[in-house]
């Protein structure tokens, strides 16, 4: 007999159409059953029944992630923290490499990840002199925060055959000094291809999973977009830990890959399968391109110069026919695409693509996305509005990049993530994280999205600020419309997968701040407990 529960006395966050409040919510199996009154929902008692009073608590739909690397954030796990609060100074990250050199056998990869130069003491990168002090034995691989950036020791270089004679790799760049040496810096597709020849064994991408899957239903997060790393091979292992519920969330995953997404792409289309096979735990989701770079590196491709080099444009990967030449065809068998898009320029790029697809092959409700999306001006936005195109935004990115952004684009820092704008077009934006490339927590997102502050307290873009209940709309409802699911999850109305979070506390009686101090209790994926605070 399927369990009911009875949650009563609660401050119930529907996210349904008129964002309605109500006190209680009773579940049977994995479905909600009914919504409204405790005294109405108390009258479903019966001797099946476990009724629990939230004592004024928010309980609300879980966090869908609609743009999170689930195996990088788990294999960082395994790896070096930049981002650790030991870790202040380059001598500082050396240390924690020896020790890491210590345990590892000869020959095998040593990694760190979460790396910003702007927060070590000496405002640089490390030397291949330094990386080599720490081994020569070991290959080593320091990835920079934003995921589009490494600097790797002299052995790392070697396996890559890389040297001073190789020519920078179309859509990349490797690192030289004044002599024209090169000296260990990989940038975009440089990096992506050593990025390729440091991957994990199964084995350790499987912890990795399990890793990160605990640590996001901590966070109240239930449903993930995976948005590649490691291609179809990912898409396999991430399959596998899901039904071998290694990962508890439901997973929408993207097919592509960090190196090379075009030769995935292009090999799966012709494949026959298309966006929304798989169920209700693990689907296919979108084909995914990468068009540019880095908003923080910064690399994204831009229509302007950069404001901190009036020589600059950014970095992009493809031609316009190129695009349309891989993601058309993808389209006209079915699929959902979507490319990584951070600059205006290639925001523009992948909207012509999508335009052309919709004219040359019209398919009613294709939903084609824009990951990041952003500098996405006025211009940009209507188009997406016609094209029912949906922006997966990054807020947290203002608090942690957002004083780079305004050094190096200036005023179109304030139109970044234009959350507000979004709103009053009509568009339906879906927040994400970008795990690793930011926290994963979604009410650090949602706290920046409201704010719009950066870590020296600046405010970006004033006129782009949201609400609460606004930013748990994009951060819940939003997403499942994404993956084509917002039938199924995303609000708490009866009929609906009971995938639930409830908080210790009121989050419509918080001060904004306090909001950043708020406790996931316990996270309900498909009515079962995933997580439990220790009381």
């Amino acid at each position: 007999m399927n369990k009911k529960y009875l949650f009563i006395n609660g401050e119930i966050i529907t996210v349904n159409h008129k964002d309605d409040i109500q006190e209680a919510v009773a579940i049977m199996g994995n479905k909600i059953v009914a919504v409204g009154t405790t005294d109405q929902i108390l009258q479903l008692k019966d001797n099946n029944s476990t009724v629990v009073d939230l004592e004024g608590k928010t309980l609300m739909p879980g966090f869908i992630d609609s743009h999170i690397h689930v195996t990088l954030y788990g294999t960082n796990q395994l790896s070096v923290s930049c981002k650790s609060k030991y870790i202040k100074s380059i001598n500082d990250l050396l240390t924690e490499l020896r020790q890491k050199a210590r345990s590892r056998e000869k020959g095998k990869w040593i990694r760190a990840w979460g790396f910003n130069e702007s927060n070590i003491k000496e405002s640089r990168f490390p030397t291949i002199e330094e990386l080599d002090s720490v081994s020569t034995e070991h290959p080593i691989m320091i990835i920079r925060a934003c995921g589009h950036i490494s600097v790797v020791n002299s052995c790392a270089l070697k396996l890559g055959n890389i040297n001073n004679n190789t020519p920078d790799p179309s859509g990349g760049k490797i690192g030289r000094d004044q002599y024209g040496n090169i000296n260990g810096v990989l940038y975009e597709k440089a990096h992506m291809d050593m990025f390729n020849i440091a991957a994990f064994t199964e084995e350790e991408i499987e912890e990795a999973h399990k890793i990160a899957s605990q640590h996001f239903s901590k966070k109240g997060i239930t449903s993930i977009h995976d948005a590649t790393g490691y291609g179809a091979y990912n898409l396999r292992l991430l399959q596998r830990s899901t039904y071998n519920q290694l990962i508890k969330q439901r997973v929408y995953a993207m097919v592509g890959a960090l190196n090379n997404a075009h030769e995935i792409v292009k090999t799966i289309t012709e494949t026959g399968v298309y966006t929304g096979l798989g169920d209700d735990r693990y689907k296919i989701g979108p084909v995914k391109l990468f068009l540019d770079g880095s908003s923080s590196g910064p690399t994204v491709w831009t229509r302007k110069p950069y404001t901190s080099d009036h020589e600059n444009y950014g970095i992009h990967y493809y031609t316009q026919k190129e695009v349309d030449d891989i993601l058309i065809p993808a389209h006209k068998n079915g699929w959902q695409i979507t490319a990584h898009a951070q600059g205006d320029a290639a925001i523009d790029m992948i909207l012509n693509t999508i335009e052309k697809a919709n004219k040359l092959f019209p398919r009613p409700n294709s939903r084609h996305r824009i990951e990041h999306a952003g500098i996405a001006t006025p211009d940009l936005i209507k188009r997406m509005k016609e094209q029912n195109v949906v922006p997966i935004p990054n807020p947290a990115f203002h608090y942690e990049y957002g004083d780079g952004y305004l050094k190096n684009y200036g005023e179109r820092a304030h139109q970044m993530f234009p959350l507000r704008d979004y709103l009053q077009e009509g568009v339906k934006a879906a927040i994400a994280s970008d795990c690793p490339i930011t926290d994963f927590s979604p009410l650090k997102g949602i706290h920046a999205a409201i704010k719009r502050r950066t870590k020296s307290g600046k405010i970006i873009g004033e006129n782009q600020k949201i609400s609460l209940l606004e930013a748990i709309r994009m951060y819940t409802i939003n997403g499942a419309y994404a993956s084509f699911d917002e039938d199924k999850k995303g609000s708490i109305e009866e009929g609906k997968l009971a995938d639930l979070i409830l908080f210790d506390r009121s989050l419509l009686n918080c001060e904004v701040d306090e909001l950043l101090e708020a406790e996931i209790e316990w996270t309900m994926i498909d009515g079962e407990f995933v997580y439990q605070k220790i009381r």
